[in-house]
């Protein structure tokens, strides 16, 4: 149950807030700009993640960790590529970023449905 939890608010927190953000007047404009500000985004993820290890039982971090995968593997193969809405940044960059998503996505859902599988 306590994984299904942490499933619900990754899914929530990758959703809701991603787009009620504002960008405070910046724009990147060239490749190092765009890569630096994906980076960014994924260094917050990891600040979070962290203090979700920290805080909570392995079965919410494990849930949160499944919402993650699930949301860079679907959103990337459906919204960016078969519907064409938009992409991880406007650039030719793009093009590796996004299948490395997919398959960083795709690593996170099987690590851990295996932790979860093995009671860990």
């Amino acid at each position: 149950m306590k994984i299904w939890m942490g499933f619900i608010f990754g899914l929530f927190v990758m959703s809701h807030w991603s787009i009620k953000a504002f960008a405070w007047e910046l724009k990147a404009v060239s490749a190092g700009e765009r890569i630096g500000a994906v980076f960014i985004g994924i260094l917050i993820l990891f600040i979070l993640l962290l203090f979700i290890s920290k805080r909570y039982n392995s079965s919410f971090f494990h849930g949160f960790l499944a919402a993650i995968g699930l949301f860079l593997t679907v959103d990337n193969i459906l919204f960016h590529w078969v519907f064409q809405l938009h992409r991880v940044t406007s650039g030719p960059e793009a093009n590796i970023l996004e299948p490395m998503f997919v398959f960083i996505g795709i690593i996170l859902v099987y690590y851990t449905w295996k932790k979860e599988k093995a009671g860990f």
